[in-house]
């Protein structure tokens, strides 16, 4: 056999480099410039304040994996559940239950897809398949829920963050 030439040898190097280094700054960019593709929309909040849904929306560009929620300094809740909806009516308010274009499911189910453009949901309405156009995240607990942290997973990679509630809790 002919050893390798030092110029195609230097060739595979430089290629192994290339990819190496486009490896490093994908993680870069998740890691310090997106990491919190997960935002908050809006709240409906329950007179007893033990309930609360919270619209969730991905802002990124890869499918969130949500992994676990937790409430009042990493408690875990009587129950968390993401709400999936198929038409333009968000996952928030009353009557949520009989609504038949809005379901809930276990929270680990259903990967929260990037938020679509207002002419994709308008197109995704005419699909004959089902296309989750909206997300939120209903949560029962034993008392008032003063705090909400959520784990999940993001290009392949796990964070857990505090949402910013400010003013939508009673802090008293």
């Amino acid at each position: 056999m002919k050893p390798k030439s030092k110029p195609l040898r230097r060739l595979g190097y430089l290629g192994l480099g290339l990819l190496l280094s486009a490896i490093l700054l994908y993680l870069l960019f998740l890691l310090f410039l997106r990491p919190t593709p997960i935002k908050v929309g809006g709240f409906t909040s329950f007179t007893d304040e033990n309930t609360m849904i919270f619209e969730v929306i991905n802002e990124g560009f890869a499918d969130v994996e949500l992994l676990d929620v937790r409430v009042n300094d990493g408690r875990k809740p009587a129950k968390a559940e993401l709400g999936v909806s198929y038409s333009l009516h968000l996952v928030g308010g009353e009557g949520l239950d009989e609504d038949p274009d809005i379901e809930f499911v276990d929270i680990r189910e259903i990967p929260i897809r990037p938020e679509l453009m207002p002419d994709e949901k308008r197109a995704a309405l005419n699909q004959s398949s089902r296309i989750p156009l909206n997300y939120g995240i209903r949560l029962y607990n034993d008392e008032p829920i003063t705090q909400i942290e959520v784990k999940y997973k993001y290009g392949g990679i796990t964070f857990t963050r505090e949402l910013p509630m400010g003013r939508f809790f009673n802090n008293g």
